[in-house]
């Protein structure tokens, strides 16, 4: 099929722009990639039009699609459930949407492929600019930028390496703070073009309360798994817990360090001074959460300190270190106790 002329463009609107993302709100979960879908309307705004592939893996119970969320097709594709999986799983699911794209592509001229994360979907996008001829930018959405955090040897090294041919052929590499731009800087000898975009934040959800809570409490957001680094918050938090008596600390989130972190509570003497109300739907009381709190806190190992940009979250909210560090946390703790008193 023809592609569309400039004037079947023009009259079409504006650029428009394919974006293919395994983060992507659901029924279950509306957090889950609403980094991704949100910004969608404020482009629309712009002139530019989106068709969204949210992709999962065959291996992976079926998502149900967020109605609240701009519209998306959710793909599905073959992957090897190992750690070999995701090195093979962009060819896979290149070769499970590649005559899907050819058909839009056709219908409607795709400019520009939106790749989130190198893998699965950088690569697959790479393949798909190698066959269409579409460019592609990638984004990069953490410190773990060759998804070899978690994996070594043979798939580690496999998976470095298609990220790095991934990086090296975008149009762009799109990094969401300073840290994770020096990481794939430094992955790839600086063969590729890279651009710092932060993550935005809706100040009308997320807005600080007049006065200090009572008690003081200092609020942490993220899935419980070991690379957020919710351990550290809770050794500052015994750390602290002697001088200050009141001070309390609240952990939104699920995930299987769960259990963990409330024995080590349990151990630090602090069960009693910490929360953990589990997932909290982004419609059903992060913004009320953060409204309540002091400070929020973000001990990261290997995130990408996905709000660390906005200069309104700064302004509107006191904020702990991000280093992984007890006592750098303990120190900034005490301060804005002491302040807050």
């Amino acid at each position: 099929m023809k592609n569309p002329s400039s004037a079947d463009q023009a009259r079409l609107g504006g650029p428009h722009v394919l974006t293919l993302t395994p983060f992507y709100p659901t029924e279950r979960d509306d957090a889950s990639g609403c980094f991704v879908s949100e910004p969608l309307a404020a482009l629309e705004s712009l002139g530019i039009t989106h068709t969204v592939f949210a992709v999962e893996p065959v291996y992976r119970s079926r998502s149900r699609p967020n109605v609240a969320a701009p519209a998306a097709r959710w793909i599905r594709y073959l992957a090897i459930p190992s750690g070999f999986g995701l090195s093979s799983a962009g060819a896979f699911l290149y070769a499970r949407i590649v005559s899907l794209v050819r058909e839009l592509h056709g219908q409607r001229r795709v400019d520009v492929i939106h790749a989130h994360a190198p893998l699965p979907c950088g690569h697959a996008a790479m393949l798909l600019h190698g066959e269409l001829g579409i460019p592609y930018v990638v984004t990069v959405h953490g410190l773990d930028a060759f998804s070899t955090v978690q994996v070594s040897g043979r798939a580690g090294n496999w998976r470095r390496r298609i990220s790095q041919h991934v990086y090296r052929n975008a149009t762009r590499v799109i990094c969401i703070s300073e840290m994770v731009r020096e990481e794939v800087l430094k992955g790839t000898g600086g063969d590729c073009r890279t651009t710092v975009v932060y993550n935005g934040v809706d100040t009308e959800m997320f807005t600080p309360a007049l006065s200090p809570p009572d008690p003081i409490t200092i609020l942490s957001v993220g899935n419980l798994i070991s690379i957020k680094g919710h351990d550290v918050l809770l050794r500052a938090a015994g750390s602290l817990a002697a001088e200050f008596p009141s001070l309390r600390w609240e952990i939104i989130g699920d995930g299987p360090e769960r259990g963990r972190l409330q024995t080590l509570a349990n151990e630090l003497g602090i069960a009693d001074r910490v929360h953990f109300p589990g997932a909290i739907a982004r419609s059903g009381g992060r913004g009320d959460a953060a409204l309540r709190r002091v400070c929020f806190a973000e001990p990261l190992r290997r995130s990408g300190m996905c709000v660390s940009g906005s200069d309104e979250l700064w302004k509107a909210h006191h904020r702990m270190p991000r280093a992984g560090n007890c006592r750098s946390y303990s120190a900034r703790a005490e301060w804005l106790t002491r302040r807050a008193e």
